[in-house]
């Protein structure tokens, strides 16, 4: 019996980018799968034109708020019936072929419990988003080959750490394993929260450079928004403390302080998206935001630590190992701080 997928797609105010999305689902040449689209109560059209023109091909879930990314693909995912679990931005589009291709990776890899894509930006085809995401040392994370022209660099199948969240496809049984999403981060880097959980659980990650997908990037909240910024730094330390061994974890301030002066550098220098950031708000907006997402990272540490706990009694994997998985995809402070 073929592979049934389940798509899960959360949406919210995103009928600009939304329609694209769910066309180029229909034109799939693998038709064993479902799509589940989750509204975060859109206060655009979103609704209307899911209800109208929609319903009677997808499954539809209406929330009576704005639950993020995290609880939002929760909801989709307790709904789905396959085996594969697809999860797709409302502003990515993806080639004709890419649940084939997906489902032919499933079937070479019956180790891995995750799958990337490649994912270009949707206005520039021939320019790299994601082939699957790298991480820093202090529990931040950015996609692998993020601003890159395609010059066959990444047409390797191999393993990756994480898959991006704009296009993410996971077994079921991993996320049975590993567990769903944590709410408390709303969105952004969950999906490298997800994977290393799962790598925890045994299970390895491979990008697929023939499952293609185009991702507008952050139509919601914006690529230098207060929110991203504000998210992205709180939700590393829950990763850190969370997830990585403790020897990772006394050292990480290190990384950190480093991150921070190759960052503010950027400020002056125009590069990276710090100084993107500033360039939309302001120098002491940065460092509002910076300060508080330190404070609710903080706050949320009795939250991480209890986590930790009930993930290290079922690690199917050491410390050491983890260590060198986190160390095997190691993202370079220049390249974080410095590309946008």
């Amino acid at each position: 019996m073929r592979t049934k997928i389940s798509v899960v797609i959360v949406n919210w105010n995103g009928n600009q980018t939304l329609e694209r999305c769910l066309k180029s689902l229909d034109k799939q040449t693998y038709r064993n799968f479902e799509t589940i689209v989750v509204d975060n109560f859109s206060t655009d059209s979103s609704r209307e034109t899911l209800i109208n023109d929609w319903a009677e091909r997808i499954e539809l879930l209406l929330l009576d708020g704005n639950t993020g990314y995290c609880a939002g693909n929760n909801c989709g995912i307790k709904k789905a019936r396959g085996s594969l679990i697809a999860l797709l931005n409302n502003d990515a589009e993806v080639e004709e072929s890419w649940l084939e291709e997906i489902v032919g990776a499933e079937q070479r890899y019956p180790n891995a419990g995750m799958f990337a894509s490649k994912i270009y930006f949707a206005g520039e085809r021939n320019r790299f988003d994601s082939t699957g995401l790298l991480v820093y040392p202090d529990g931040m994370c950015r996609s692998r080959g993020w601003l890159e022209s395609d010059n066959g660099q990444f047409e390797n199948e191999e393993e990756v750490v994480a898959p991006n969240g704009a296009a993410a496809v996971y077994r079921k049984r991993m996320l049975e394993d590993a567990g769903l999403f944590d709410e408390r981060y709303f969105a952004y880097l969950e999906d490298l929260d997800i994977a290393l959980r799962g790598w925890i659980m045994g299970y390895t990650c491979v990008y697929i450079p023939s499952a293609i997908v185009y991702h507008v990037k952050s139509a919601s909240s914006g690529i230098h928004s207060r929110e991203k910024a504000f998210y992205a730094e709180r939700n590393r330390i829950w990763n850190l403390l969370k997830l990585f061994p403790f020897n990772s974890i006394i050292v990480s301030p290190v990384y950190t302080l480093y991150r921070y002066f190759l960052q503010a550098l950027s400020v002056f220098n125009g590069q990276g998206a710090c100084h993107g950031f500033v360039c939309r708000y302001s120098k002491s907006e940065l460092a509002i935001v910076l300060v508080k997402a330190v404070c609710a990272g903080l706050f949320g540490v009795p939250h991480a630590l209890k986590n930790r706990r009930r993930i290290n009694k079922r690690s199917r994997i050491n410390s050491k190992n983890l260590a060198n998985i986190i160390k095997r995809f190691k993202l370079s402070t220049v390249e974080l701080a410095l590309k946008d």
